[in-house]
């Protein structure tokens, strides 16, 4: 009996809520349609007509994330540093807003605030910057990008545990809402440490191309988890000095698309009659298909690239920690409109019981009951996990060289799936191989 009380109350709860919720998806077909046939300039331009609206649905920071990264993907090389340069900084003051701040968030949902960004989307953002200003010639810019990367890598733990201990203070750890925290894997990017290398490399900075060297290695050795390929066939070759008249140069391609969210719920019950519900996002995975990539360079000549980062694996690793830190917010939370709702119907049954009459009760009973219900009814509706994300992130990055005479070179990028069938090709044209110039191209797949 008690269970078919219960089903009713949640059948008869999700009929209602599934008729009031509203949504902030945002209809980004025409974007990821040309985003994915590699036309990333008219991606761009599509995004900018849905800007009004975008804006409106998913907020500045997301769509600062999305422009910064099809301009970079479509050679926009200025206007990508823009807008990742402004998505970095509004991930910043976000951050750094006072925990009281956000008392919504405590009492709604994490959608009730502006998107923070995700760690990985704030690490990364500077290796792409780093690509911008290595495109652009300017070595030094790149390289304070790089090291900022790194910067970041170090201090995420310390960063939740900060938020940890603000938790603490507004929930209390002694009454069991707040999780134990986690601890992640991530500590280096053997990527972020790549690009150092070959900068150093091409500005004749030696001994820092060196330490670089041992830090890509250490990533693998290190990470074995999120780094479970062989090290790069490049890596060993790239810091060689080459026979006079040649040169070495690099490509570093990305291929696929980072995780997504989605929002999983669970509902426990906590009386008969009345149960919390606590919706937490969790990251999903969209593996690239490409398995090979082969460069074919104007002059005859051909190389591979190899796997040097799983940016999916360290975004999801990253998520760890992020997610802990809202599983506590989400419970403690949960609690709250369940305790409301569990006060709301002890309080109708005693003002009902001490009723002078019983007219009076009864319509005790009708108000309290139809308050109960509408604290059920907002509880359901409110709460909603947080899936929001940018759409564009790379799911791998993958390396390669070649050591050559020097001169001007076009490039064929091919991509195969796992069967060895070509699904995409990229032509890199005018490329320019020097003993004074820096030597490192980009190419990119979105399957």
């Amino acid at each position: 009996m008690v269970r078919r009380k219960q089903l009713f109350i949640v059948i008869v709860v999700l009929i209602i809520t599934t008729t009031l919720s509203c949504t902030s998806t945002l209809a980004l077909e025409p974007v990821t349609r040309s985003h994915s046939q590699a036309d990333y300039v008219e991606a761009y331009e599509e995004l900018q007509d849905l800007r009004k609206t975008y804006l409106e649905k998913q907020g500045p920071l997301l769509y600062a994330l999305d422009a910064g990264l099809l301009t970079h993907y479509g050679h926009l090389w200025e206007a990508s540093n823009a807008y990742l340069s402004e998505a970095e900084q509004r991930i910043w003051e976000l951050y750094t807003e006072s925990i009281t701040a956000n008392v919504a968030s405590y009492l709604i949902n994490e959608n009730s605030r502006p998107y923070q960004g995700e760690d990985y989307e704030d690490l990364y953002i500077n290796l792409f910057k780093a690509l911008n200003y290595a495109h652009l010639g300017e070595v030094e810019a790149s390289q304070v990008e790089l090291r900022r990367f790194a910067e970041k890598q170090h201090v995420l733990q310390h960063k939740y545990d900060t938020l940890k201990k603000a938790m603490v203070e507004v929930a209390g750890e002694d009454q069991g809402y707040v999780s134990d925290g986690t601890s992640i894997r991530f500590s280096t990017s053997a990527l972020g440490n790549y690009m150092q290398m070959i900068l150093a490399r091409d500005t004749s900075d030696q001994s820092q191309a060196q330490f670089s060297f041992t830090q890509v290695k250490q990533a693998f050795e290190k990470q074995p988890s999120l780094y479970p390929f062989p090290l790069p066939r490049t890596v060993v070759d790239d810091l060689v000095a080459p026979p006079p008249g040649k040169s070495r140069m690099n490509i570093v391609a990305f291929t696929g698309l980072a995780p997504y969210k989605e929002e999983f719920v669970e509902r426990v019950w906590v009386s008969y009659d009345n149960y919390m519900k606590i919706a937490l996002p969790r990251m999903q995975a969209r593996p690239t298909q490409v398995r090979s990539i082969e460069v074919h360079l104007s002059d005859g000549s051909k190389f591979t690239l190899d796997p040097i980062e799983d940016m999916s694996a360290i975004a999801q690793e990253a998520f760890q920690l992020r997610r802990s830190y809202i599983q506590s917010k989400t419970i403690f939370r949960s609690l709250l409109k369940s305790a409301s709702t569990e006060v709301i119907d002890a309080s109708t049954y005693m003002m009902a019981s001490s009723a002078s009459s019983k007219e009076e009760a009864n319509t005790i009973q009708f108000w309290g009951s139809l308050l109960s219900f509408a604290s059920r009814i907002f509880s359901e509706v409110s709460e909603r996990a947080d899936v929001r994300g940018s759409h564009f992130f790379p799911d791998r990055a993958w390396v390669g060289g070649i050591t050559i005479p020097s001169g001007q070179y076009d490039a064929r990028v091919v991509y195969r799936n796992r069967n060895g069938k070509i699904i995409h090709e990229q032509n890199l044209q005018e490329l320019l191989v020097t003993t004074n110039n820096l030597r490192l191209w980009e190419s990119v797949c979105p399957l």
